[in-house]
């Protein structure tokens, strides 16, 4: 897979001459609550930390902002994005200890943990210049300073707030009076810029910060904040990016699925000739397909051995937690394409039986799309199938009345077309990662955070 991420990248204006180049149907804030609850599946810590500083840093910054208290060079925007985003390097499966609770003798995994996160934002978020102060996270703020970075304040109110809030957490939220012990304060005062520590205790004694996180109040209002985010379409798509990416977290050979099955279905929505908002709904419903194996035992998902009727059942179980994960989000006719994909024509399919008329043709797209990618991909129980093989088994689903026969003709009349085509497409999605891995391996030995800085601002430069 690793060499797939690193394919020679293609323009979309190049591939955009003779192909036609899928949109995103969702915005921004839509990616976003939709990544921050693929996250809950994968690991409940990490995400929460970050909902909970991300929810407290928001609140510190509306509070000075509309009591004139200090005058923020943050844009809110972006603060939102970074704070909910800022743990995303803890899922790396290298990563097994908690941010919140590691030992003195892991702090260089932390590092490691931030340098991830950092990369991860840099090439898959609107935050490229902004990214760099998760790294600031054992940086005191005089000697942030003397970096010269630019974003310092972004990690010294983040920071503030994550400190803060598990300090709370490690009481439950019951006793806010553990934030104001001496040597905490001292701690925190000295590490960042002092006025937010200030500021936190300011506007929690007139509005409650605490007692929102106790009660969990603050998930419905990160929704909203996390809604009204606004980026442009390319941006958007770098989140979309990000979305696709977190399923590798758990599941690599999920992934290349994903993606395949993307441009497969794109593929054929310009042989059945639908329309181009058709065919980027059908784009987007591909991207989100699977992410309810998230929530699967990763025994059962990358099983090497034939499934036993009660893991099947476990398994099938993935298509109705990414619908209740997405719906409310994406609307129901992408939802409807999205989790559809295991419905077939004769009625016999799942999760809901829905069969015949009841089926779009967006949905069986979608549907044929997913066995076409199922079956060319190589997966951890069965090879990559033949062209053969492969139409053999969609012309036999096609003659039972599970799959639509004008769609399994078109794939006979232009499988190379579609492989083709979906090979030309895939660095749209692959190269980003590929990115962050590479500056990776660059980064990963530097022994401070000046050596780091250098590296990122000199020699990277010089690439």
């Amino acid at each position: 897979m690793v060499d797939d991420f690193l394919e020679v990248e293609y323009l979309e204006e190049d591939i955009s001459k003779y192909l036609y180049i899928p949109k995103s149907s969702l915005g921004s804030g839509q990616i976003v609550n939709i990544l921050r609850r693929m996250l809950y599946l994968i690991n409940p810590t990490y995400i929460e930390l970050a909902e909970r500083t991300a929810f407290c840093s928001i609140r510190l910054f509306d509070y000075a902002r509309i009591n004139n208290k200090y005058e923020f060079n943050i844009n809110r925007n972006d603060l939102i994005l970074l704070s909910v985003l800022f743990t995303i390097g803890a899922y790396k499966d290298e990563f097994n200890e908690t941010l919140e609770r590691v030992s003195p003798s892991q702090k260089k995994d932390v590092s490691k943990i931030f340098l991830f996160s950092f990369l991860y934002l840099k090439h898959m978020t609107p935050l490229k210049e902004i990214a760099e102060s998760v790294l600031l996270y054992k940086c005191s703020y005089e000697n942030a300073k003397k970096l010269d970075c630019k974003y310092i304040e972004y990690a010294s109110l983040l920071f503030t707030c994550m400190r803060i809030c598990v300090k709370l957490r490690d009481v439950n939220y019951n006793d806010s009076s553990v934030i104001l012990d001496e040597d905490f304060v001292c701690k925190v005062k000295k590490m960042y810029n002092p006025i937010y520590f200030d500021l936190f205790i300011e506007a929690n004694q007139n509005d409650s910060i605490v007692s929102e996180l106790k009660n969990k109040n603050y998930k419905t209002k990160l929704d909203d904040y996390c809604n009204s985010l606004i980026y442009n379409y390319d941006d958007s798509f770098l989140l979309l990016k990000m979305l696709i990416y977190s399923v590798d977290f758990v599941s690599t050979s999920t992934v290349t699925h994903i993606i395949n099955t993307a441009f497969h279905a794109t593929e054929l929505c310009g042989l059945v000739n639908l329309s181009d908002e058709q065919t980027n709904d059908v784009f987007t419903a591909a991207v989100i397909h699977d992410i309810g194996k998230l929530a699967i035992n990763i025994d059962i998902l990358e099983s090497t051995e034939q499934l036993t009727a009660e893991q099947v059942q476990i398994m099938r179980t993935h298509v109705e937690i990414g619908d209740k994960i997405c719906r409310k989000f994406v609307g129901d006719v992408i939802a409807d394409i999205a989790f559809r994909h295991h419905e077939t024509l004769d009625g016999t399919g799942y999760p809901k039986g829905i069969g015949g008329k009841d089926l779009t043709l967006p949905q069986q797209v979608l549907a044929i799309g997913d066995i076409f990618s199922a079956l060319t991909d190589a997966r951890t129980y069965k090879p990559s199938f033949s062209k053969e093989k492969t139409l053999s088994i969609l012309k036999s689903l096609s003659d039972n009345n599970k799959l639509d026969k004008k769609i399994i003709l078109c794939i006979e009349q232009n499988y190379e077309q579609i492989v083709e085509n979906t090979k030309i497409r895939r660095p749209m999605l692959t190269t980003n990662l590929g990115y962050v891995m590479v500056e990776y391996m660059l980064l990963k030995d530097c022994n401070s955070i000046g050596e780091l800085f250098y590296a990122i601002h000199y020699d990277f430069a010089k690439i």
